[in-house]
């Protein structure tokens, strides 16, 4: 039941006002309370999602640098978290420098926590091309803590943006 409420939360507009605001925000608190902790390893990696399949790893420079170049390849990329969604944790931002990503959690299957921002990561997932949509970046934005980072801002080409779609998530503090 959580899963969907999580799925149609993040789902919908931007448009709240403070009372639905605050609603969303004591349920979430109430989720997060009820959910077991995330467990650390011995290294200090936390990890969200399946376990990774994956062996090589990807350094997401590499990723950034051509994306279209992993287009529908599954990787297992290392890099640092840019930005985490504020909503619901269900999508972060891969960042090498200026260059950025969108990772999606794969059908909103799981979500990471919201204050890994600046971490380290591991990712596995598949490289995708989205078409750029006013209401769904409208959505982004208002979950988001910088709305003028935004990859699509950036990285749009002919209405398109490459995305990453993550089956898996790992993060460590740096």
């Amino acid at each position: 039941m959580l899963a969907i409420w999580m799925m149609v939360a993040c789902a919908t507009g931007p448009a709240q006002t403070k009372d639905e605001k605050a609603a969303v925000l004591t349920e979430e608190a109430t989720a997060q309370a009820e959910a077991p902790a995330t467990p650390v390893d011995a290294d200090g990696w936390k990890h969200w999602g399946d376990e990774f399949k994956v062996e090589s790893v990807t350094p997401a420079s590499a990723l950034l640098a051509d994306p279209a170049s992993f287009e529908g390849q599954t990787l297992r990329v290392e890099g640092k978290v840019g930005e985490v969604c504020q909503a619901q944790g269900c999508w972060l931002v891969l960042a090498d420098g200026e260059k950025t990503m969108r990772v999606m959690m794969k059908d909103h299957s799981f979500t990471v926590d919201k204050d890994i921002a600046s971490q380290s990561c591991l990712i596995e997932g598949t490289v995708t091309v989205r078409e750029l949509d006013p209401e769904f970046l409208e959505h982004l934005a208002s979950e988001s803590e910088n709305p003028e980072a935004m990859p699509e801002k950036h990285n749009a080409q002919d209405g398109k943006v490459y995305e990453f779609e993550a089956v898996a998530v790992s993060s460590k503090k740096s």
